[in-house]
This record gives C-alpha cells, sequence and structure tokens, in this order.
C-alpha cells in the first residue's frame, strides 16, 4: 500500500487509543512505531483498514497483505505528533489511601535488633465493694412489749438494747393483749407475745384494736396456720412470728414497717433581720412543745456561722449539723449527735467555729428527713440569709414563723417574705408574724396597725422588751417560763407554741439536773466552749469591798425573783465597846457591895447585943 493507506491507520489507530478504555485495556495497547522498525502482521493477517466514509459500518474487508515500511519522516505535522504523546500521555489517579510501609526501618537494623518484650497484661479491676444495706432505725414512737411466757421475756429485753430502738420510749409489761388494752393510750407501736388461742385470742385483739385503733400490732405467737393469719390480716396485724426468732430479725421487721414514716412536725423560726430574738423565740417554744406539751422535740440550729442555741440552753455538743450533713451513716450519727437537754427536748446544735452557709438543698432536704424520725415535732432555728436551702427550707415547711421587729427595716423584710413565701406555700399555709422587742424606751416605732396593714397580716404574738428578763435567763441557761413561770412573755410562748401544734400546755416542767449531778460521763467539750466555762466559773481571788447600798431596780415585768437581795446591815463596833462598859461597871458594883457588907458585919453584931 501507498504512504497514504499508512497514514490512514495511523489516524485510525490514534483514534481507538484516544477513547476511555480500562486499566486492563491500557497494556494491551499496541507500542509505538520508530523510524526503520518493520511491523508483520500475526498469523499472517491482513492488517486492519479503516472502512472507507461511504462505509459506516466497516462492512468492508481488506484482502490485501503487505508489509508496512515506516518512514523517517512523519506523515503528520510536529504539532500533531505532540498532541498524540499527550493524549496517549493517561494520568496515573493516586490511590484513595497510602499504604503503610512494610518496614519502617532497615531490614538489618529489625534482624539486629532485640524482640520487642510482651506488654504486661492489665492488672484486674478490683470487685465493686458490696453496698451493705442499712435498716434505718426507728423514729422517736412510743412502744409497749407485753409477754405471757417467761421465754418470751428474754427476747424482748434483747430486742429493746437493740441500737435500732434507741429513739423509741420501750416499755416492757407482763401481761400480753390483755395488758397492752389496759395501757394503750399513746402508744404507737405493741409487740406482743400471747399464749391465747382460736377464739379468745381473737377476742382479746378486738378490744385492744378498739382501744387503739391506728397502732401497730406484732404478735408472736406458737400456733401457725393459715386460717388464723387471715383473721390475724382482717383485724390489722402488722406481722405474726413464730418462735424460734431472734431479736435482730424482730428488730429488723420493726424497722421495715416504720422505714417511710416521717411523723415529726417541722417548725421554721427566721428573724426579718438580725438581732430581733428569732433564735430566743425558738428555743423557747421547743422548749414549751417538750415539757409543757409533754411531746418529743427536736432543736436544730441551723446557723452554721454563729448559732449558740447548745450554748444557750446548757448543752455541751460533740459533733453538729455538718457532722451528720458529711456522714456516711448519717442515721448513727445523727443518734450521738443530739444532745438530750430534759426527757423530751434534745439539741442538735451548730458548729463551734464559724463555717460557711453554702450547703446543698438535697444535703439539707436528706438532713431534715433524718431529724424528723427523732421526734414528733422538729424546731429549726434559720440564720438570717437568702441561701437557697434556707428558701427550699422555708417552702418545705409545715409552719413558718417570722419574727420581726417595730421597725423600718424589718418591715421590708418581712413584707417581702411573706410575698414570696406566700407564692410558694399555697398548699401549705400563710405564714406567721410575730412582732419581739416592743416598747423600747426613747425609739420611734411603728404602729401594730400599720405595720399589718403593710404585711397584709395580723401579728399574732407582740412580745415586750424585757431586757432583765430575757438576758437573766439566758445567762443562766435557763428558759422564760423556768426563770418566771407567771410572766407575761412566759404566758405568750406558750400560747404560740400551742397555735403552731394544735395542743394545749397540761403539763409542769420537771426540774432539769446539773451536769455535775448526772451519774452518766460527760461528753468531751468542745475547745470554744470549754474556753468560754472556764472563764464563767473562775472564782475571784478576794471578795470586794460592798459598794453603797442603793435602791434596787425592779424590772418592769415585775420579776424581783431575780433580784439580788441587798446587803447585810452591819452593826458598828460602838456597840461592842459599850457591852464590855456596862458589864465591867457591873462587876465593880458588886465588889463593893460585898465589901460593904464585909465592914458592916461587927456594927450589927454590937447593936444586937445592945439590944439584948
Amino acid at each position: 500500500m501507498n504512504t497514504a493507506a499508512s497514514a490512514q491507520r495511523a489516524k485510525a489507530r490514534a483514534r481507538q487509543r484516544t477513547r476511555p478504555t480500562s486499566v486492563a485495556a491500557r497494556f494491551e495497547a499496541p507500542l509505538e512505531l520508530t523510524a526503520g522498525d518493520v511491523v508483520h502482521d500475526e498469523a499472517d493477517e491482513p492488517p486492519f483498514e479503516p472502512p472507507p466514509a461511504d462505509d459506516i459500518f466497516g462492512l468492508a474487508e481488506c484482502d490485501e497483505e503487505e508489509t508496512i515500511f515506516v518512514s523517517e519522516t512523519p506523515a503528520q505535522p510536529p504539532e500533531a505528533v505532540v498532541e498524540l504523546e499527550e493524549e496517549e500521555d493517561v494520568p496515573f489517579d493516586p490511590p484513595e489511601f497510602e499504604e503503610e510501609p512494610v518496614f519502617s526501618q532497615p531490614v538489618s537494623a529489625q534482624l539486629s535488633a532485640p524482640p520487642p518484650e510482651p506488654k504486661p497484661e492489665p492488672a484486674p479491676k478490683p470487685p465493686a465493694p458490696e453496698v451493705v444495706q442499712r435498716d434505718r432505725p426507728l423514729p422517736a414512737i412510743s412502744i409497749h412489749m407485753g409477754w405471757d411466757r417467761a421465754e418470751a421475756e428474754a427476747l424482748m429485753r434483747e430486742l429493746a438494747a437493740d441500737s435500732r430502738l434507741a429513739r423509741a420510749d420501750v416499755v416492757i409489761n407482763r401481761g400480753g393483749l390483755d395488758g397492752a388494752a389496759a395501757s394503750a393510750e399513746g402508744v404507737d407501736l405493741f409487740v406482743l407475745d400471747t399464749n391465747l388461742d382460736g377464739a379468745p385470742m381473737l377476742a382479746a385483739l378486738d378490744r385492744l384494736r378498739a382501744a387503739a385503733p391506728k397502732a401497730c400490732i406484732v404478735m408472736l405467737g406458737a400456733v401457725n396456720d393459715i386460717a388464723l393469719l387471715r383473721e390475724l390480716a382482717a383485724r390489722g396485724v402488722s406481722d405474726y412470728i413464730v418462735p424460734p426468732a431472734k431479736a435482730g430479725d424482730v428488730a429488723r421487721s420493726l424497722c421495715a414497717l416504720f422505714a417511710d414514716v416521717t411523723p415529726a412536725q417541722v417548725i421554721a423560726v427566721i428573724g426579718a433581720r438580725g438581732g430581733v430574738g428569732a433564735s430566743t423565740i425558738a428555743r423557747n417554744v421547743a422548749w414549751s412543745i417538750a415539757e409543757r406539751q409533754q411531746r418529743k422535740t427536736t432543736l436544730v440550729d441551723l446557723d452554721l456561722s454563729f448559732g449558740a442555741a447548745a450554748l444557750s440552753v446548757g448543752a455541751q455538743a460533740t459533733s453538729s449539723v455538718l457532722d451528720v450533713v458529711e456522714a456516711e451513716d448519717p442515721d448513727a450519727t445523727l443518734t450521738d449527735a443530739l444532745v438530750k437537754l430534759t426527757p423530751h427536748l434534745q439539741v442538735l446544735a451548730a458548729p463551734s467555729k464559724t463555717s460557711s452557709l453554702e450547703l446543698d438543698p438535697l444535703e439539707v432536704e436528706d438532713l431534715i428527713a433524718n431529724v424528723r424520725r427523732t421526734g414528733s415535732h422538729v424546731v429549726l432555728d434559720l440564720p438570717h440569709a437568702w441561701e437557697p436551702w434556707v428558701r427550699s427550707v422555708l417552702r418545705e415547711a409545715d409552719e413558718v414563723v417570722v419574727v420581726a421587729g417595730p421597725d423600718l427595716a424589718s418591715l421590708r423584710n418581712a413584707d417581702n417574705m411573706l410575698k414570696l413565701l406566700r407564692s410558694e406555700r399555697d398548699k401549705v399555709g400563710s405564714p406567721t408574724i410575730v412582732l419581739s422587742m416592743t416598747g423600747l424606751p426613747k425609739r420611734p416605732e411603728i404602729p401594730l396597725k400599720d405595720f399589718a396593714q403593710a404585711v397584709r397580716a395580723q401579728p399574732a404574738m407582740t412580745f415586750a422588751f424585757e431586757p432583765e428578763l430575757f438576758a437573766t435567763a439566758e445567762s443562766d441557761a435557763r428558759m422564760i417560763y423556768e426563770a418566771m413561770p407567771n410572766s407575761k412573755a412566759a404566758l405568750q410562748l406558750d400560747t404560740l407554741a400551742a397555735m403552731l401544734t394544735g395542743h394545749e400546755p397540761n403539763a409542769l416542767p420537771a426540774p432539769r439536773q446539773k451536769a455535775e449531778k448526772q451519774a452518766a460521763p460527760e461528753p468531751a467539750q468542745a475547745p470554744v466552749e470549754q474556753e468560754i466555762l472556764e472563764l464563767l466559773t473562775v472564782a475571784p481571788a478576794e471578795p470586794k469591798r460592798a459598794a453603797p447600798r442603793r435602791r434596787p431596780r425592779v424590772a418592769r415585768s415585775g420579776f424581783i425573783a431575780l433580784q439580788e437581795p441587798p446587803p447585810p446591815k452591819k452593826r458598828r463596833s460602838t456597840g461592842l465597846v459599850r457591852t464590855v462598859a456596862a458589864m465591867a461597871a457591873l462587876a465593880a458594883l458588886g465588889v463593893w457591895f460585898v465589901e460593904n457588907q464585909r465592914s458592916d458585919a461587927p456594927r450589927q453584931e454590937a447593936w444586937a447585943g445592945f439590944s439584948a
């Protein structure tokens, strides 16, 4: 074929190379020819010839066989050749990611390097500590234990000594069901052992249930009968224990019955400003509920910075509110921290050192929930601070007492507090307003009518300014009723306590024993309180010369018992001299009389002879 045919074949091959092909087709592409190369068709096949222009489907076939000589001069211009070379260079597609090298260092270095040390196996994790499920102690309830069989008495005495019953008042008597029915007043829980069976036991149980309809009953019996259990359940028996039984098992059963019971009423007392006597009113109200109403009461001093409730009532505390909040076992710590002041009053003191008021509201909520199980009433002495936990306590308390003075600052603060508490305590009740320190001499005061109109609430009680009475009672670690039972302030405190609890004061308080007269060992005193008591108990070195007698000032409340008696009247030294002189004169007169009688004896004898 001529040179034109060769040029046509080269163009056809170029068009085939420029078509998009796969990677495998790229390696199967024909080699490039250079000048002087001779191309022979394999297997003597005729070379491919492009179809003529009028044969678009390539139906015509080439029959000629020939040898193609590639000339040194290209058939196309140089620009076309350059374009063909650029088109034949298919761009290289890099991989999507770089493969990691097989060897990060030379092979020789790998062969000479020591084998890598095996990684130590991680130490096994210690097993998680088991969570000990502690039984919550029984709340401050009244328990009556009665027994008919002698073997049950030892069980009940061991049960009464269990630490989980430390807050309860336990009475153990012989008598079983009939004895319990005779003394059922005020009892919250009966633990009874009986030797009755059948109809007599059910009849005695009916009599007990009529005497104490709301009390819980736990029975110890020897009969294990399903029909009897049904009868007991129908009569409200909480549990029936069949011997042999251990005291610990019975205590666990009793704790389970009262696990979620919080019987105490919470009374929160807060001052509208500092120095209005809110702490004094809180202490005296708590004492009145405990001693005048004979109800177990707990006074909690929550003024963590400057609380002095324990010091004012003469209590010596070894633990404080913060110790209970931070303890792992709050129930046990709370039992140890409570200081028993009277048979019905106990105190949870504030820290002896100044502490911050920043507390978690949830921690304070748990604290109050635990304290509510220590008595029938809880009185909270709150600080004059608007912390989040203080606001939470005021919102959740059963009764709130706001103590204010008849001044402008107290009026403003009390009005703000009442507005907020009314919006948050719609279902609980409105706070109680108490005015304190009224009638202070030479001080202008807001009239009671104007104060009540401004806060839109009538004060429930108004305490007059009586410094001698309140200051003397506090310095002697006594309450107002103990210092002067017939004073107006003592009667007002009893009335306020009755308004808050709904119970009338109907008992006389028992006299408190001093700490040195108690047989039990005293707990160690806090460092600060010890120093204060040492300063107060230091005796003077020498008695001072008595001051000139003055007329004693009488308190406005008429409290004369607190006044010291006047000093005794001194006798003058001249009286003794006169007495001695009179005695000497009498002695001289007696001597003269005797001598005179001796000298008259001969004269009398002579006169007697003359007369004869």
